[in-house]
């Protein structure tokens, strides 16, 4: 890793605020050369769904648009945008676009008559637009974004540093895993179920705990490096069919300590950027084997003290440990793990809104057992 060059790309966070911060703040300076514009926000591209998502939003205090997403495929003007990089222009909402879409209904719900779409790239990569609203018709042309060019670059500029960052923090804990075959092996299904199952925790208690786009997003990338500090441990002991010793749980517990360590050096690495997202990276690693009731290690945090990313990713975890096979036990069913989850949440262990999360979508659950099924421990490649 290039350290020099993450550094420069990093050290500008060193104050900044979450990206709907930063655009709320964008949005009050921008109002004062064109008051006329209503509301900014940015929507993420997921290229392996091909879905555009909400992400941030400048009105992130009022009636955003929240936790929803639509295929690019079913959009053409907008598809056409990622592939060529133009804008788009609209002047009148109402008339311009489907109404059936929940986007749209929303946006004339609000008042909305123009919009400016602004593809952005990173590394001629497509990541999402940045959308201009406002409740005048016929608003944006080609002019205008002239001269709303310092804002849109400045924007832009916030919108692909935040992403670089996110994904140079899962780059580099994805390369320190990869220098560790056999734990490679042992965890790729793992991370992804993971990450999935907390994604949909996540989305299930973003009422309760006021999670906004941007930190659901956080929550199901960074979850993929919760057990990051396992490479510390060796294979043979993660895949053991018998049960531990006191001293090799001891030595499974130090994993959380030594994940953190990792974290820090990464995070070192690319500058130290003092970032919102970094601490959700942190919280995950370092407190994701922690339970309610203090009785989790390494910290013997309670209730409060446990941030809400970690409760999500703790959930998460003990249901893929019930639904996994493992060289020691069967995988249990879907609905006989969240009985057991039940259980723990009354036992006061787990967060029972992470738990009902799950509970809401069992079929979507045995998706994901199927779609990236733990291998068989007699077909790992030491085993050949």
């Amino acid at each position: 890793m290039d350290t020099h060059s993450k550094n420069s790309n990093h050290s500008y966070f060193a104050s900044t605020g979450t990206l709907n911060n930063q655009l709320a703040d964008i949005h009050q300076r921008l109002r004062v050369a064109a008051p006329e514009i209503d509301r900014i926000s940015f929507a993420l591209y997921d290229d392996e769904n091909d879905h555009l998502k909400t992400y941030a939003d400048s009105t992130f205090h009022g009636f955003e648009l929240m936790h929803y997403e639509f295929p690019l495929s079913e959009l053409p003007t907008l598809k056409i945008c990622s592939e060529t990089g133009e804008c788009r222009y609209l002047g009148d909402i109402p008339n311009q676009l489907n109404a059936k879409y929940p986007h749209t209904k929303w946006l004339i719900e609000q008042g909305y008559h123009s919009s400016l779409a602004v593809p952005v790239f990173q590394n001629k990569r497509f990541i999402g637009f940045i959308f201009l609203n406002s409740c005048k018709q016929h608003l944006f042309n080609e002019s205008i974004t002239e001269s709303l060019k310092p804002f849109l670059d400045i924007i832009r500029f916030i919108v692909t540093s935040e992403y670089d960052l996110v994904h140079s923090l899962i780059d580099s804990a994805s390369l320190v895993h990869s220098q560790s075959r056999e734990h490679w092996q042992e965890s790729s299904e793992h991370k992804e179920r993971i990450s999935r199952y907390a994604k949909v925790i996540a989305l299930e208690v973003a009422h309760v705990y006021e999670l906004d786009d941007e930190i659901i997003e956080n929550i199901a990338l960074f979850s993929k490096c919760h057990d990051i500090g396992k490479l510390s441990v060796p294979a043979s002991l993660l895949t053991k069919s018998s049960s531990l010793g006191n001293e090799e749980r001891d030595q499974l517990k130090d994993h959380v300590e030594k994940g953190v360590e990792m974290i820090n050096q990464i995070i070192e690495e690319i500058g130290s950027p003092d970032h919102p997202c970094v601490s959700v990276l942190k919280e995950i690693v370092a407190y994701h084997h922690e339970f309610l009731d203090g009785s989790g290690y390494p910290y013997g945090l309670t209730q409060e003290d446990i941030p809400i990313s970690a409760r999500i990713i703790t959930v998460a975890n003990v249901f893929d440990a019930l639904t996994s096979h493992r060289p020691y036990k069967q995988a249990w069913s879907v609905p006989f793990a969240l009985l057991e989850l039940e259980k723990m949440v009354a036992n006061g262990k787990l967060d029972k809104h992470c738990v009902n999360g799950l509970r809401y979508h069992q079929e979507y659950l045995k998706r994901v057992i199927e779609a990236y099924p733990e291998p068989d421990p007699k077909d790992r490649p030491e085993h050949h």
